[in-house]
């Protein structure tokens, strides 16, 4: 019986930041050759998310009134095309480098970890790749670490991707 590539997508997630560009070189040379379908994911905030609540004056309850439904929709729809373009870029990028790779962009609900775990489960993926970057363990427990929460989550072959830091970064 001759062997078949397996259908299963490797799931990327991809932020555009250097760490999620070296996720997919990596997957690329690690994966290449066109014949594994690559999913290229970006993970997007909705607008109520980003609006910062500012404490009332003598710091009980909040003096900021709930934000228009419009301007929230309007928020919602800019943070989706961004996020679109930015997995499209991913995309590109994958297919530059050899990898038959579509692009997808889906709205996170409860926390970007949870939403690729989500989604790698119900695209039944092969593999799921993330970047890193290397964040000592105090400041990853402070500012949260997307790669520590997949591998925590998540019940399939995972790829942690180690990129390098440029001079003066993180």
């Amino acid at each position: 019986m001759p062997d078949t590539p397996d259908p299963r997508p490797i799931v990327i997630a991809y932020d555009g930041t250097p760490q999620s560009q070296a996720a997919v070189r990596e997957t690329a040379h690690l994966f290449g050759g066109g014949v594994r379908p690559v999913l290229v994911l970006t993970v997007w905030e909705p607008g109520l998310m980003n609006v910062a609540i500012a404490p009332a004056p003598g710091g009980i309850g909040a003096a900021v009134p709930p934000p228009d439904p419009e301007v929230v929709r309007q928020v919602d729809r800019s943070e989706e095309d961004h996020a679109r373009a930015i997995a499209e870029d991913g995309a590109e990028l994958a297919r530059s480098l050899g990898l038959a790779s579509e692009a997808l962009a889906v709205r996170d609900e409860a926390n970007v970890a949870d939403t690729i775990v989500q989604v790698a489960d119900e695209r039944d993926a092969q593999a799921v790749v993330v970047g890193s970057r290397g964040l000592s363990h105090l400041r990853s427990v402070l500012i949260g670490s997307t790669s520590d929460g997949v591998l925590h989550r998540i019940r399939r072959p995972l790829l942690i991707v180690h990129a390098e830091e440029e001079a003066g970064g993180e």
